[in-house]
């Protein structure tokens, strides 16, 4: 099995690691934060304010007594998911989510004079909702795994699972977060290594689509003559038309390359490139 990567978003997956720290509402750690009473803030609800900025610092606090900065880091993303789906019970924006984290830490630094260096370098609202979609359907697989044992009972939910993924996939070709695209495929690893241990219905894929990557390094330098064995041919022509002597050489080099190709590895080339072409397209 290989082994998964290292992403922004890989909390998604282990999000009862950190849950149980911001949850902990025993007697030892409900110690009163003087900077939390009569909280008062635009994004969340006054009934509960106090409470979850004590939650909140308490958390900051126990995420400063490790000096792994990926652990923290790691920690951090988590407490927006938090924010966002149990503070602020997804009823807020995206952006309104970040500015109730800001606070929070401003009132750590106020309570305990310390001021995390880059505490959330590089995370924006985009990559707050990824973290969303795929903490949840971590949440829906893991949720799955929990109930059924072998038996695969809640068959649906896992295929609720793999349409998910199908869709989020499409939204990774679409952007340009690559860590997302990375987590998707921990997913994918995840999802397929649990399913070849449990009997479902036929209905229930056992292998999710992979996540094809095209390197723009390598498009850029894919020398001209094997461009013309694609449909982008079709495109060069209509360019160079009228052009007579470049048309000439590209004819020349074409066709000793048709020469010196044996068919199998021209059909090959077809196959990849047409490919490149409608990513390109």
């Amino acid at each position: 099995m290989a082994p998964m990567k290292k992403t922004m978003y890989n909390v998604a997956n282990s999000v009862d690691t950190y849950r149980s720290q911001l949850n902990d509402d025993t007697e030892s750690s409900t110690t009163s934060i003087s900077v939390c009473q009569n909280f008062d803030s635009q994004y969340i609800d006054k009934a509960n304010s106090d409470l979850n900025c004590e939650r909140a610092i308490k958390y900051l606090s126990y995420l400063k007594s490790f000096e792994n900065l990926n652990y923290r880091d790691q920690g951090f993303r988590y407490l927006c998911y938090w924010i966002y789906s149990d503070a602020l019970k997804g009823k807020e924006s995206f952006e309104n989510t970040l500015n109730l984290y800001k606070e929070f830490h401003r009132k750590y630094e106020e309570f305990y004079g310390h001021k995390f260096d880059e505490y959330l370098k590089q995370f924006s609202t985009y990559m707050l909702e990824n973290l969303i979609k795929l903490t949840d359907l971590y949440k829906m697989f893991n949720a799955f795994k929990g109930s059924g044992g072998n038996s695969c009972t809640n068959h649906d939910q896992v295929q609720q699972c793999a349409q998910k993924y199908i869709i989020y996939v499409d939204e990774c070709y679409a952007g340009d977060d690559t860590d997302f695209c990375d987590e998707l495929e921990n997913f994918k690893q995840t999802y397929e290594n649990y399913l070849k241990s449990v009997k479902c219905p036929e209905s229930v894929p056992k292998i999710l689509p992979p996540i094809k990557r095209y390197n723009a390094a390598a498009i850029i330098s894919i020398p001209f003559s094997i461009i013309l064995f694609t449909p982008f041919d079709l495109h060069i022509r209509s360019l160079l038309k009228g052009k007579n002597k470049l048309h000439n050489n590209i004819n020349q080099e074409t066709n000793e390359l048709i020469y010196s190709s044996e068919k199998s590895n021209t059909n090959y080339e077809n196959k990849k490139y047409s490919l490149l072409y409608h990513s390109v397209e």
